[in-house]
Order: structure tokens, then C-alpha cells, then sequence
């Protein structure tokens, strides 16, 4: 991802890149130095050093149980065996650094009169993107007008795509429409898409994975929903994570980092003030993370970005920028105010 973005691209990177590198470093010549070893796993775990500052980019591998076993016989693990593991520690230390903040803006059906989209795309167009990514989710009515507006490479991204096409799909949004007006962006799968809150459903599992082909096919990015309602988070984080894998079944192997976005929304969170705990957001991220880990592969957990969507606000921004799995917001009620500047300001300094 650095190289693709040029020069600026390895500057910013390259301090992830020099302290991943030094990780690998002592990897190898620890593993070289002591043959005594040999690799069961190599499945690095990096936590956060509790040394780390705001900033939050500075990690320390942890040695999960049963990495290593071992006597103090040689059992023939040569210099190849240790660079391999420096590249497996290098390779999964820059994927997790090289997940960018992304903060998306969801106007939904907002707002009432055009005369005060100047305002909200001045708002949008407030936010440094400098360290973060942003895009924002017009009403139908209004993509057209927002398609040229921002001045800060914030992406116009649709509310929703049919799979289908041009031709006589009354009420429908087609990609090659969007394309044509220089968007390369969509969202599906929004709750309030799925039938939550009253509204009639439009989507399930199996139409959502139909347009997501149709979106990658047609070389356009996505940012896809995800989500339980309260009575199944009641039950505990297993009962959600096991709706998320029944969600996601049907679209890990399309998942790629490059393409696609996860966006998480805890249904009971949004538009009610109420938001998970950080630690709550933490721990639905990180199990959502080793779900794609095992069905898609752990390349693409590593990679992806997953991001919080329920209730997030200039109040509470910062404490969830802080947990190593939130990658980023998408943002409702706050999106439609100046605040929502400060929660990409968050954001970028947290990661």
C-alpha cells in the first residue's frame, strides 16, 4: 500500500516499516541464536506496548501458548527457518500498520432542502485527510450535486446499487451510473436496509453477496454493513459473532483489504445515543477479525478494515480510536455537523 501511493506513501509509512523490521530483526536472530527451538506456529500476536503513546502505533509481539516447544537438543531449525519467521512477524506487523483510518459519513435521507448542502459539504470538507480516509454517503437525490464538491479526495459513496444494471429497475441505483459521474465507491447492507427499525426489508445475506460481485466486478469499491439488533446482543458476544459469521458466510471469498470495507453497526447503537463500551467494540472487532482469519484467510483479516458504527461522536471518538481493531467510524447523526471533523481528527491521531 505505500509503494502504491508513491513517495509520500513510503515516508509515511516507513516508521512502521523501520520498527517492523527491527521486530523481524530480533525474530530471527533470536531464533537463529537459540536451536534449541522448534516452530510450532507462526502466528504473531502484537499487543500494544503499554508504553505506547497516544499515537498508538507502537506494538510488542506476545508469545501466545504453545508457540514454541522445545529441549535443549538441536532439532535442526537453520537460519531459512528463522527468516521465515522474520518474514511471517514482518509481513503481519505491516498489514496491521498499514490499515489507514477510514471515517465515512452517512447522511441517509437528509437533508430536507438542498440549500443546506453547502453547509454539510463544508463540513465534510473541514476534515484534515491527510492520515485518514473519508467518504460520505449522499440521499439519492442529492449524489449528483455532491459528486464534485469536496476538495479534500473525500469519495462520494452511494447509499446502495442494484446488481443488475441500467434498464427497468424502477427506483434502483445502477454502478454504471455512479461510474459515469466519477464515483467508485458504494455502501450495501446498512441495517435500516435490512429491516430494522419498521422499515419494510429490501435485503438479505443472499442479495447482499450478489451485489457485492457485481461491485468488485464492475472495478468499484465497497463498503459493506454488518450488524445485530439488541435482543441477540443481549445474549452475549458469542450469539453476535455467531450472527456476523451467518452475515459475512456467503462474502469471505470476495473480501480484499484493497476493496472492501467492514462496517460494523450494532443496530441497538444507532440513532438511540447509546454506544458500546470501548472494550465491547474491541472485543466484536477482534472476533470479527479471526472470523475473516479463518474463512477468508488471516492475509485479509490483517488487512481489512473494520469499521464502528453505532452512535459514534466527538465525545467518544477518541476512547474507541484507541482499541487496535476499530479502524474507523461510520458516522450517522454526527456526520450532519461540524463535529464531525473532530472524529477524524480522533482518529488520525490515535492511529
Amino acid at each position: 500500500q505505500a509503494f502504491s501511493r508513491g513517495p509520500a506513501g513510503i515516508l509515511t509509512s516507513l516508521p512502521n516499516m523501520v520498527k517492523a523490521l527491527g521486530v523481524a530483526l530480533v525474530a530471527a536472530a533470536s531464533f537463529h541464536g537459540a536451536a534449541a527451538f522448534e516452530i510450532v506456529s507462526i502466528t504473531p500476536n502484537l499487543r500494544r506496548s503499554a508504553a505506547a503513546g497516544a499515537s498508538g502505533d507502537r506494538f510488542m509481539p506476545q508469545q501466545e501458548p504453545g508457540l514454541f516447544a522445545g529441549s535443549s537438543a538441536p532439532t535442526g531449525l537453520g537460519l531459512a527457518g528463522a527468516v521465515a519467521a522474520a518474514a511471517a512477524v514482518l509481513g503481519a506487523t505491516l498489514r496491521r500498520a498499514s490499515r489507514r483510518p477510514v471515517v465515512g459519513g452517512n447522511w441517509k435521507c437528509n437533508p430536507e432542502s438542498m440549500k443546506a448542502l453547502d453547509g454539510l459539504v463544508a463540513n465534510i470538507n473541514a476534515c484534515d485527510t491527510s492520515k485518514c480516509d473519508v467518504y460520505v454517503c449522499p440521499s439519492p437525490l442529492h449524489v449528483a450535486y455532491c459528486a464534485d464538491k469536496f476538495t479534500n479526495n473525500a469519495l462520494v459513496t452511494p447509499q446502495n446499487c442494484n446488481f443488475k444494471g441500467c434498464g427497468a429497475f424502477t427506483g434502483e441505483m445502477a454502478v454504471e451510473q455512479m461510474k459515469d459521474m466519477g464515483i467508485s465507491q458504494v455502501l450495501i447492507g446498512h441495517s435500516e436496509r435490512r429491516g430494522e427499525f419498521g422499515i419494510l426489508p429490501m435485503e438479505n445475506n443472499t442479495t447482499l453477496a450478489t451485489k457485492l460481485k457485481y461491485i468488485l466486478d464492475a472495478g468499484m469499491t465497497c463498503v459493506f454493513c454488518i450488524g445485530e439488533p439488541k435482543e441477540i446482543r443481549e445474549k452475549g458476544l458469542g450469539a453476535v459473532l455467531a450472527e456476523m459469521d451467518v452475515q459475512m458466510t456467503q462474502i469471505y471469498s470476495l473480501l480484499d483489504p484493497e476493496k472492501v470495507i467492514i462496517a460494523y453497526e450494532p443496530v441497538w447503537a444507532i440513532g438511540t445515543g447509546l454506544t458500546a463500551t470501548p472494550e465491547d467494540a474491541q472485543a466484536t472487532h477482534a472476533g470479527i477479525r479471526k472470523l475473516i482469519a479463518e474463512k477468508a484467510s488471516p492475509a485479509v483479516a490483517d488487512g481489512i478494515r473494520i469499521q464502528y458504527g453505532g452512535s459514534a461522536n466527538a465525545a467518544n471518538a477518541a476512547e474507541l480510536s484507541a482499541q487496535p481493531d476499530v479502524d474507523g467510524f461510520l458516522v450517522g447523526g454526527a456526520s450532519l455537523k461540524p463535529e464531525f471533523a473532530e472524529i477524524v481528527a480522533a482518529i488520525s491521531k490515535a492511529k
